[in-house]
């Protein structure tokens, strides 16, 4: 790949020159490089991420096209995310991770606190835990409020009393803006 600069000729020149060279504008400067050859013999696993891919695709044009969630990707504008578009990409490609289901602090009683630390490239919208007795039955639901001091915690305060703690399952799904959800489970 080559790098042009400086040349008044191929200012604002973008396309293939003949069947060899295709010129184009990267981060605002200009680039040559060879021609794409097209992919013929397609693996399930690249069908797979090709549709994933024209699905994040479509998801960022619909977030273009309102001012408002436009405004809120261009906020996660970086060095490699340069447009709120690339933002929007990015999101859609990538499900939140939740780090860690802190129990510490949860010892069955009502008030007790359940600490999450749970992150996404661009932002979590929402954690929910379930807390799940020995037996399989859900004892209780809820929404994690994040700390307002971090950018990752979620706090969730228990609401019903659980007797026997001791193999309680804590289920804890994470989602993101684009709708990505992951899930993880701790038993204390």
């Amino acid at each position: 790949m080559s790098k042009i600069q400086n040349n008044p000729l191929l200012k604002g020149a973008s396309g293939m020159l003949g069947d060899v060279v295709v010129f184009r504008e990267v981060r605002g400067k200009m680039v040559m490089s060879n021609r794409p050859k097209p992919s013929t013999n397609l693996t399930e696993q690249q069908v797979t991420t090709r549709a994933k891919f024209q699905r994040a695709v479509l998801y960022a044009k619909k977030q273009m096209e309102s001012p408002l969630a436009r405004a809120e990707y261009e906020a996660g504008i970086t060095e490699k995310k340069f447009t709120a578009y690339v933002v929007a990409v990015t999101d859609y490609l990538k499900a939140p991770v939740v780090h860690e289901v802190d129990t510490s602090r949860y010892n069955g009683a009502v008030g007790d606190t359940i600490v999450i630390r749970a992150t996404d490239d661009f932002k979590v919208i929402m954690v929910q835990v379930s807390v799940i007795g020995p037996d399989g039955a859900l004892l209780e639901f809820g929404d994690a409020i994040l700390t307002p001091e971090t950018v990752d915690e979620w706090r969730y305060t228990a609401t019903v009393a659980n007797a026997a703690t001791s193999g309680s399952k804590i289920a804890v799904t994470a989602r993101d803006k684009a709708g990505n959800v992951t899930t993880a489970e701790k038993v204390i």
